[in-house]
């Protein structure tokens, strides 16, 4: 019996936002299982939030062309912006707005309905404003090749943060859909970049739907792109763990 073949509308995976996560989620198998072993983890993170903020920026700022994209003004930032690359430290008024920002992203992240079409529209704004879109009013731009190394390295150090953090049980399993999600994320932000695509002119609708959406958690299929939570996440479960803090086990 031959095996059943789904279509895909091209034109939908480049005009509608949901339709392009549910593809891409169910390319990758990313189901509610893998969405429940990802909030096994997230009570424990949440409290570090404060922690892991700091060590992205830590990251960030450890190498000089990263560190510059933080010169330029950010979107709703009213204080003095940096005068010089020097002057740029990571208690500059403008990182501090930054870090907040973050911080109640994170928050967002471990408690919003994955469902839910304007959080998923919420989260392909989160790769959109890395870009320089006209979308946007700041001209802040992280070039591809940062956002993808990001990811490599990030892929490589979540199993060294998590393996010996996860009951051995559940390891492989949590493992699986935080890598997962790191290619979902991935994709948010690609879609920015790439050319594929380019002759629809309308890019980033969210029209699938809430029952679409709830249909495919029915069907053990959520189309969720969470991943800037693991992105960031990993970069202070990755500290937190070479510092020796313990007590992140699920």
């Amino acid at each position: 019996m031959a095996m059943p073949v789904e279509h895909v509308e091209r034109e939908k995976l480049y005009t509608d936002t949901v339709y392009r996560f549910t593809y891409v989620a169910k390319f990758v198998d990313f189901g509610a299982d893998d969405v429940a072993a990802i909030k096994a983890t997230a009570p424990i993170v949440a409290p570090l939030v404060p922690a892991i903020v700091d060590a992205v920026y830590e990251k960030l700022f450890s190498f000089d062309i990263t560190k510059q994209v933080f010169m330029p003004r950010n979107d709703g930032f009213k204080g003095n912006t940096a005068t010089s690359f020097e002057d740029l430290t990571l208690t500059h008024d403008q990182i501090k707005f930054r870090k907040d920002f973050l911080s109640r992203y994170l928050l967002k992240l471990v408690s919003a309905d994955y469902t839910n079409t304007s959080f998923i529209s919420y989260l392909d704004w989160v790769g959109r404003i890395h870009t320089d879109s006209p979308k946007k009013k700041s001209r802040i731009n992280v070039e591809y090749i940062h956002i993808n190394a990001l990811f490599g390295w990030l892929n490589g150090f979540l199993i060294e943060a998590l393996e010996d953090k996860v009951e051995e049980t559940e390891r492989a399993r949590t493992l699986s859909a935080y890598s997962k999600l790191l290619w979902i994320q991935n994709d948010l932000f690609a879609r920015y970049y790439v050319k594929d695509g380019a002759e629809f002119a309308e890019v980033g609708r969210v029209g699938y739907g809430h029952s679409g959406l709830q249909k495919w958690l029915e069907n053990h299929v959520v189309h969720v792109a969470v991943a800037q939570f693991v992105v960031i996440a990993t970069f202070g479960l990755i500290w937190l763990s070479r510092s020796g803090l313990n007590g992140l086990g699920v």
